[in-house]
Formats: C-alpha cells, structure tokens, sequence
C-alpha cells in the first residue's frame, strides 16, 4: 500500500454518483430472527443507490450452531457502535444505516425512511490497473477528521444450518464481510491517494471490496460520508 498527497479525479470503476447511505446489517445464522433481514438488505441492495455490508456475530454461537462467517471483530465494531450511542444493548438483527441511524433489520418502512433521509457528501473513485486498485478520496473543506476502511466482502453464498433455531434450513447471504482493514487516518478537510495490490488485499474466497469514509469520534465510529465498492 501507499499513501500519496493530495487528491486527483479519477472516474469511479463502480458508482457514478456517491451512493445514498452505507447499510451495516449485523447478523447471525443463529438467531431465529435473521433470516428475514437478510432477505431484506439483499433486497434493499437491488436500489442501486446504497451499499450493503453484512457483518455475521459470533455471540449466537452458544445458542448450538457455530455461525460459519461469525467473527468476534463484528460484534466488537457492534459493540462500538452501542458505545458511542451510550447504550449497551446488543442485538439481530441490527441494522445501521450510514453509520447513523439504528432500525431493526426486518423493519422494511424504517430502512427506507432511514435510507431516504441519508445524504453521503465525500468522494471516493476507483480504479483499476493489472494488479493495482487505486483509491482517490480528494480533499473536501469541512469535512471532519476521518478513518478510510477497506472491508472485504464474499459477493454471495448459501449455507444449510445444521442445528439451532434455524436447524434445517437454507439461508442465502450477500455482501458477507470478511475482514475489516483501516488504510488511513485523514485530517480535517485532508484527502488522499492509495494504490493497493488487489491480489493481497481480496484473497479468495473475497469477491469484493467497498472502500468507506468514516468520521472518526474518540475513536469510536461515527457517520459514513462516503462509499465506494470494487468487484472482481
């Protein structure tokens, strides 16, 4: 990876207009009640105009089926999240929209509600070239300090539950997150440019990347302004 100064236009390999909101559904094969918001956020990906990104938990695992995605990195960004809002309730399905507004993730009229209200203002533009994506985020004036993620995610898959609540069924996932990757940190206003071996950051059974702005809070995360996804 590098990290240039400065920002440059370069046409986005995916997107042409920054997208509406960022959804963060948090998820589990385990819990009884996810099945229906997973259906809805691939739904709600056929828009066009959001991206969606399912982060499987691993605090079902108890329950008698070991979430074959499940990760406790997932739940800690979760958990994160109930931090800054000051609560500490944890649950799925969880949906978050653009970092920002928290609905229950069966809960359709909620997401859209939250989805129409949400307005992503940074830039970020794709590239690539052979082996290299590059990634622009120009410098924009009043934006707060802020954290560029590249998640990782498996397009799709489909898992048979062998035990638990869900025991005996066949569950399709989309946009399965598979790891969680801070590239740089930017200062108020400040953008930047990175060029990354695809190969070494999408490594099978990785499908694709969304590169994502994030405002950073204590530490904590705060709102995505901005979003952008490679698929190979």
């Amino acid at each position: 990876m590098s990290l240039l100064p400065g920002a440059i236009g370069v046409a986005s390999a995916e997107l042409s207009s920054p997208p509406k909101a960022v959804l963060e559904l948090f998820t589990s094969q385990g819990c009884p009640f996810s099945p229906g918001a997973d259906r809805l956020v691939s739904e709600l990906a056929e828009r066009g105009d959001v991206i969606t990104l399912n982060y499987h938990v691993d605090y079902w695992d108890y329950a008698g089926w070991k979430d074959t995605f499940g990760s406790a990195a997932n739940a800690e960004l979760q958990r994160d999240y109930a931090s800054l809002w000051d609560t500490r309730k944890l649950y799925t399905p969880q949906l978050i929209v653009a970092g920002t507004t928290d609905v229950l993730g069966s809960d359709e009229p909620g997401a859209v509600e939250a989805i129409e209200a949400s307005s992503m203002t940074r830039q970020i533009d794709l590239t690539r070239n052979g082996d290299t994506l590059r990634i622009v985020v120009p410098e924009q004036g009043g934006a707060r300090p802020s954290i560029i993620w590249l998640v990782t995610y498996i397009e799709q898959d489909t898992v048979t539950i062998q035990a638990g609540d869900n025991a005996g069924k066949t569950l399709s996932y989309d946009h399965i997150v598979t790891n969680r990757t801070q590239l740089a940190a930017l200062g108020a206003g400040m953008g930047a440019r990175l060029a990354l071996n695809i190969e070494r950051v999408l490594p099978e059974p990785g499908t694709g990347v969304a590169v994502l702005v994030q405002e950073d809070v204590g530490g904590m995360p705060g709102p995505i302004t901005g979003g952008n996804t490679y698929e190979r």
